[in-house]
């Protein structure tokens, strides 16, 4: 058998050689230049190339850009409609107020009176007559917002950190 010698590289070590350099009752050592890994793992590693461990972590590094992608979208999207929210609040607000400016313009006694008898031709009562009503007032009287308190505005509870992590991960809030 005629061996043809490798180029830039060491000579191949056959298997009586391997025997000569070892030491007797020894095993004969395996020419390897990776660490020896417990268990399957050695056959699992050699069984998976490089590439595939490679695309593998990029598939890991997408997944998770992709929740972070979808979580950013997610609160933006939030943002935006508390946003239209607060501008609706402030218009509902504005529109409370010209109204109550407009009752308080109209309730003044002197001009209801004086449009009642010019525009419409009312003229004072002649005798007064009592009515007696049995149906109890109502518990709760509508008056403007400018006349009721307010009730104060608590701050939400503090969550633990746990829970902020929790909440950032779909699916488990």
């Amino acid at each position: 058998m005629v061996s043809i010698p490798r180029l830039g590289g060491p000579p191949p070590v056959t298997a009586t050689a391997r025997a000569l350099a070892s030491p007797r009752g020894a095993s004969p050592a395996r020419p390897s230049a990776r660490h020896d890994l417990p268990g399957g793992w050695a056959l699992l590693r050699q069984r998976l190339s490089r590439l595939m461990l490679m695309s593998i972590a990029l598939l890991i590094v997408g997944v998770v850009g992709l929740f972070q992608v979808l979580q950013t979208t997610r609160i933006a999207a939030t943002g935006y409609d508390v946003s239209a929210l607060e501008r609706e609040q402030s218009a509902l607000d504005a529109d409370i107020r010209l109204l109550e400016a407009q009752i308080a313009a109209h309730s003044n006694l002197e001009q209801l009176r004086e449009q009642a008898t010019k525009r419409l031709g009312m003229v004072p009562a002649e005798r007064q007559v009592h009515v007696s009503v049995d149906t109890p007032a109502p518990a709760i009287i509508p008056l403007p917002r400018r006349y009721v308190p307010e009730p104060e505005r608590r701050e939400p509870p503090s969550i633990a950190w746990w829970e902020h992590v929790q909440a950032r991960i779909p699916g488990l809030h």
